[in-house]
């Protein structure tokens, strides 16, 4: 059995593209998936991306794992007011199987390795190399990369960090039949009656079907998905799938020598929406060129990607995460009013889908903006999203 530069647990889009940046570079590589197929899980996913995502993965944007593009989202207020929104850009709506097994072709193509069916039971660590055990036998390499979701046991336990700090919520999905779709928009559905603490979504497939889901802090996410789909008058439903998804943000710490972790294994979604594809891709990327590089040894490549992600990435995660935690306080009212306020100051999109943080620094610095916030109709919006802010920022600095 050879020794590895890099064996990676998992075969979802952080560990492929781990796998595809390291062997581009001409590292060996060995992928372990427990699953049968890649992309087994892939309706566990809402699948909307940036065409950045694609671009940096080197992947067509053409290709037949599109299912749908998207520009446009409208916002559903408690109350039922309505915002719409520009995405900032084309976004794609994915089928995610078809992602996936287009990511670990280009991965194969570069001389790595995939293995399905196989599970990883337990790593051992050595001075020289890592020993992986799995239900197929002994694989040896000199990382191990952890790219394993979610619901990784092996990142907490080796870095002795709670699970807890990912800070994972409950989420249900379904493909469903929906009539009178524009199949250029997405919805998002805000309400502590619909989806507290989070959002529920509709994402188009085509003009008459879609994925329909939401997450939520407390409450059951299959009763109030179902309760939605009677909001919608929803009657054909193909399947509800539950997954967590994570909210926390970035743990603490993403590697020791020889490991690192990627994705969601290391909390690298999206505060703000839970989305794990583009951040997770993207620091895959970076952990497939760190293990490539070799700079001081093998042993110093874990890190090399953590400073390398931690300069990129670390100040758009706060950001999205100061506002996840005050979105999260914000009452139904409260909600109403915001929507309110956007529509009456003709405010109308995202600048930057990926980046969210580019969005809102660009909102409080338009003057305009601010001139409307303070006059009297808006003082209630106004006083509530200050005390939360301050309530956010509190809370920020203590757990930092």
């Amino acid at each position: 059995m050879p020794i590895y530069d890099a064996c990676i647990i998992g075969a979802g889009p952080s560990g492929l593209s781990t796998a595809l940046s390291a062997s581009m570079k001409g590292a060996s590589v060995v992928v372990l998936e427990e699953h049968k197929e890649v992309g087994f899980l892939n309706e566990r996913c809402g699948g909307l991306v940036s065409e950045r995502c694609l671009k940096n993965l080197k992947l067509s944007l053409k290709g037949e794992y599109v299912l749908n593009r998207v520009s446009e989202a409208v916002a559903h207020s408690p109350s039922g007011l309505l915002l719409k929104i520009e995405l900032g850009g084309t976004c794609l709506v994915l089928n995610r199987a078809m992602f996936e097994e287009a990511l670990a072709s280009r991965a194969l193509n570069n001389n790595a390795e995939i293995y399905t069916g196989v599970k990883v039971k337990k790593l051992n660590f050595y001075k020289s190399h890592v020993e992986v055990k799995t239900t197929n036998g002994t694989f040896k390499s000199e990382i191990a990369v952890d790219a394993s979701g979610a619901l990784s046991i092996f990142t907490p336990v080796i870095l002795g960090l709670k699970p807890s700090l990912r800070r994972p919520i409950p989420s249900a999905q379904a493909e469903a039949k929906i009539k009178g779709l524009n199949e250029d928009e997405v919805h998002v559905f805000l309400g502590r009656y619909i989806a507290p603490g989070f959002f529920g979504w509709i994402i188009p497939l085509n003009s008459n079907k879609a994925r329909i889901g939401l997450a939520c802090e407390y409450g059951n996410p299959t009763l109030l998905l179902k309760n939605l789909f009677k909001r919608l008058n929803v009657k054909e439903v193909y399947g509800v799938i539950k997954w967590p998804i994570i909210t926390g943000g970035p743990l603490p710490k993403t590697f020791k020598s020889r490991f690192l972790s990627v994705g969601d294994a290391a909390g690298q979604s999206k505060p703000t929406t839970g989305g794990g594809i583009f951040m997770g891709t993207l620091c895959g990327l970076i952990a497939g060129m760190a293990i490539a590089k070799k700079t001081g040894g093998s042993a110093n490549a874990p890190r090399l990607y953590e400073k390398t992600w931690r300069r990129l990435l670390e100040r758009e995660f706060k950001m999205q995460l100061l506002y996840r935690r005050i979105f999260r306080k914000l009452d139904d009212k409260t909600l109403d009013y915001a929507i309110s306020f956007l529509n009456g100051i003709g405010w109308r999109g995202l600048r930057d889908f990926d980046y969210h943080s580019r969005t809102i620094e660009d909102f409080l610095r338009n003057v305009n903006v601010i001139k409307s916030i303070f006059r009297k109709p808006n003082l209630y919006l106004t006083s509530a999203i200050i005390l939360k802010i301050v309530e956010g920022l509190l809370v920020h600095s203590t757990l930092e």
